[in-house]
């Protein structure tokens, strides 16, 4: 799924945190320091120490549909923009243009991400293009940085890390800064400059990290309090220091947020990147953990070479385009499972897949999205993704249909149609997923009535994506209060009641922790939004104890 600027204060009844979230700041002044501006005496530069660190701001520049994942151009006349050329890894990075001055770069707004009196710890690639200026022949070498600063009554820079880079390969910048603790007003970015070239600038993997209190050792594991798989979504940041010791205390699976979409496994026809999606599944494998595979099938994660001929012709509906189409999804399923047998053999973690996520529109006559999947191949592209799938993986996977939205009244109808058609039709569909994106104030009776529906008629079923929202996704919270975190903990214990009446084949949870949601950016800035069980500071909320009660009653 996808992945923000103010201070939220205290979130939890007794527990103060900071929200470390990102948001991109509009109309930014410039940079340049002024008479009132301060520039702070620049960090020395050490080693990043993850055992008690936690990740509170990644962006890798892979996801098509984040772009520029919330970083915005700094100065006039300067493009920032994604690029999928020469990225660090996987398969996109930030490329900016258009710099006329070496403060001129791309910026991202931090405010509440840093807090005062606590080290931070900075860490990105960078890499030089083209441009330069005037001058063709500019010199593809120079010193790139990344620069904190406060806005306010009084400006102050802090130069965080700074590298010399060249055109010729990646330079990883890193470094710590210590906010001074009166530094409690004015707004924070973090912005990309150089000090002596104007060249084009590329930027990927950027982490911003702060030290995190201990994990909770006193309250219940989730996954120790039943005998329901209990997963979280995850990636690599996750899988070292206090997030990982916050997962292996609650969560038995693991589903890859990212890592095992096709446009990162096969983001070039016949190049296989399967480095992301191993990374999990290795420390799955270490540590005994089921995966949930996500995903096979989907229309916003599909490169789109799969859609058109060599040549670059937009497939059709005819009948060899067809084919060809079927092929292309059928050598994908199937580099994959040959790819989990060579490497995992008998400990292939992975024991489910969603083979097709979101076909559902109930706008369209049939039900059905008309995505390229069903422009070329008509509704069938879903039964031959399950037939394929089975081919390939087995009879011991469980293939699952996932979809959002679920509970509402045409989605559950269109499901319903669906779901009968596939029954009929002899496709070997072992499960439907439901995502449950839900919000403060979703009816639980409409969840219920979903649940029934598609239990009528056979199917198992699971929860793949759980996050209650405190918002709904035109609104935006100037606060989090006591109140709202009970209500959400409230609905949580009723829905996961729900759930569990319906003898679930697992229930995940969509992101470890606040920080890790992708609502604060997506579909516009919540920066205060906090879905999930465990707030920013990886410490148990109301929802985690509702989830808790509801796992033990």
């Amino acid at each position: 799924m996808r992945r923000p600027a103010l201070i939220l204060g205290t979130v939890a009844l007794t527990v103060v945190a900071v929200v470390l979230v990102v948001l991109v700041l509009r109309d930014p002044p410039a940079p340049t320091p002024t008479a009132s501006a301060t520039m702070q005496p620049t960090p020395s530069v050490t080693p990043v120490v993850p055992t008690e660190l936690s990740t509170v701001l990644t962006t890798d520049f892979d996801d098509p549909e984040q772009d520029a994942a919330g970083w915005e151009p700094l100065g006039e006349g300067v493009e920032a923009l994604r690029s999928e050329e020469v990225p660090h890894t996987g398969t996109g990075s930030l490329l900016v243009t258009g710099r006329s001055a070496p403060w001129n770069g791309a910026q991202v707004d931090v405010t509440g991400l840093v807090s005062p009196g606590i080290q931070h710890t900075v860490a990105a690639w960078v890499r030089l293009g083209q441009g330069g200026g005037d001058d063709p022949g500019a010199v593809r070498s120079g010193t790139v940085r990344m620069t904190l600063q406060r806005t306010g009554d009084a400006e102050q820079f802090w130069h965080v890390a700074d590298a010399r880079a060249t055109a010729d390969g990646w330079t990883e910048l890193t470094g710590t800064v210590t906010l001074p603790a009166d530094t409690t007003d004015g707004q924070w970015r973090l912005y990309l400059e150089s000090a002596d070239t104007l060249a084009d600038l590329r930027l990927d993997e950027v982490r911003v990290s702060r030290p995190t209190p201990p994990v909770q050792t006193e309250i219940a594991s989730l996954a120790g309090s039943t005998d329901v798989p209990i997963g979280t979504a995850v990636a690599e940041q996750d899988l070292s220091g206090r997030p990982a010791e916050l997962l292996l205390r609650h969560f038995d699976q693991l589903t890859a947020e990212n890592a095992m979409k096709p446009s990162v496994v096969q983001p070039t026809e016949g190049q296989f990147d399967f480095g992301p999606m191993d990374t999990i599944l290795d420390f799955a494998v270490a540590h005994g953990l089921a995966v949930h595979g996500h995903t096979l099938v989907w229309h916003r994660s599909t490169p789109d070479w799969f859609f058109t001929d060599p040549d670059g012709r937009p497939l059709t509906a005819d009948p060899a385009d067809q084919q060809l189409l079927r092929d292309r999804m059928r050598a994908h399923m199937q580099a994959i499972a040959e790819h989990l047998t060579e490497r995992y053999g008998a400990a292939n973690p992975v024991n489910s897949w969603d083979v097709v996520n979101e076909a559902l529109d109930p706008g369209e006559g049939d039900g059905l999205r008309h995505s390229r999947w069903y422009d070329v191949l008509g509704p069938t592209y879903i039964g031959t993704a399950f037939d394929t799938a089975r081919a390939v993986f087995g009879p011991d996977v469980t293939l699952v249909l996932n979809d959002y939205d679920t509970d509402a009244p045409d989605r559950r109808r269109a499901l319903s149609s669906l779901l009968s058609t596939l029954i009929a039709d002899g496709v070997p569909i072992d499960a439907v997923g439901h995502q449950m994106h839900l919000r403060v104030g979703s009816s639980v009776a409409q969840v219920d009535a979903t649940l029934d529906a598609v239990a009528d008629l056979g199917l198992r079923q699971a929860i793949t994506e759980l996050d209650v929202a405190l918002t709904a996704p035109d609104q935006q919270l100037d606060t989090v209060t006591a109140d709202q975190l009970t209500a959400q903990g409230t609905l949580v214990r009723q829905l996961v009641e729900t759930f569990l009446a319906h003898d679930p084949e697992f229930i995940s949870v969509w992101g470890l922790y606040d920080t890790r949601t992708w609502l604060r950016s997506w579909p516009r800035d919540r920066p205060l939004e906090a879905p999930l069980l465990f707030d920013d500071d990886l410490q148990a909320k109301p929802a985690y104890h509702g989830f808790l009660a509801a796992l033990t009653s």
